[in-house]
């Protein structure tokens, strides 16, 4: 009997104490989700930086890709996503944002050629566009009609930022957009390739990140904002910034 009492009161105090899943889904945008074997980058460090500094809640990665994080959002297999912003197709879905949090961006890149300088980006008719299927870009108006980005700007969409990479190192494309933050990545990485390439000076769009929190969903943005206002305030997350070269936002 008394074992039987002391398996009931362990069971209530898991019960008790057991933190809520909240399901983040994570699609392949480099440096802050490679989705291979293994789920990793920014998004996922941040993800076990949340879950050590709080134990209200455990977020788990639920991986997904660009293209369809939105059916998947639908079909509920995920509440929230990290580096995300509203303009990139959730107009429509019930998601509610948190304050930006930090700064990102995206580049024009081409193949390095004699002559070729930043005067090349500064019309995109007749050049063949390269980007990443699900991503939207300022320079298409955010556009994500397949017909449109093809007919209008020659778009070939790949898999990801790597593969959209690749294609303009070995010719096969005019301009590709890509994160600054993955290229300073890649770059340390590949060292030889920064010559390679001319990377524009201007942007594509400097984009604020925040998270995206299904609406009436049990974790609300007030404790999104509070939960990031206090790792922010402990330094926890400046450690990933720097790291990355990414800006907090104020």
């Amino acid at each position: 009997m008394k074992l039987y009492a002391l398996i009931i009161s362990s069971l209530l105090s898991v019960s008790i104490f057991a933190a809520d899943i909240i399901k983040v889904g994570v699609y392949d945008f480099p440096p802050y989700a490679y989705i291979e074997e293994n789920t990793t980058g920014i998004t996922v460090q941040m993800i076990a930086a949340m879950n050590k500094f709080q134990n209200k809640y455990q977020f788990v990665a639920v991986p997904t890709t660009a293209r369809r994080r939105y059916l998947d959002f639908e079909n509920n297999k995920f509440d929230m996503l990290i580096f995300e912003n509203k303009k990139w197709g959730w107009e429509k879905y019930p998601v509610t944002a948190s304050k930006t949090f930090v700064t990102g961006s995206e580049v024009y890149v081409a193949k390095a050629k004699a002559g070729r300088g930043q005067e090349f980006f500064s019309d995109f008719k007749n050049k063949a566009m390269i980007g990443v299927f699900g991503y939207h870009y300022k320079f298409s108006g955010f556009s994500n009609d397949q017909d449109y980005l093809k007919k209008k700007y020659k778009l070939l969409q790949t898999t990801s930022q790597k593969k959209s990479l690749e294609l303009i190192l070995n010719g096969r494309g005019d301009i590709a957009v890509l994160s600054k933050e993955y290229l300073n990545y890649h770059f340390l990485h590949s060292p030889a390739d920064e010559g390679k390439l001319v990377v524009s000076d201007i942007y594509d769009q400097i984009y604020q990140h925040s998270i995206l929190v299904r609406k009436n969903h049990k974790l609300s943005v007030k404790h999104i904002n509070q939960l990031l206002d206090q790792m922010q305030k402990s330094q926890i997350l400046q450690p990933l910034w720097e790291k990355y070269g990414l800006r907090a936002t104020p």
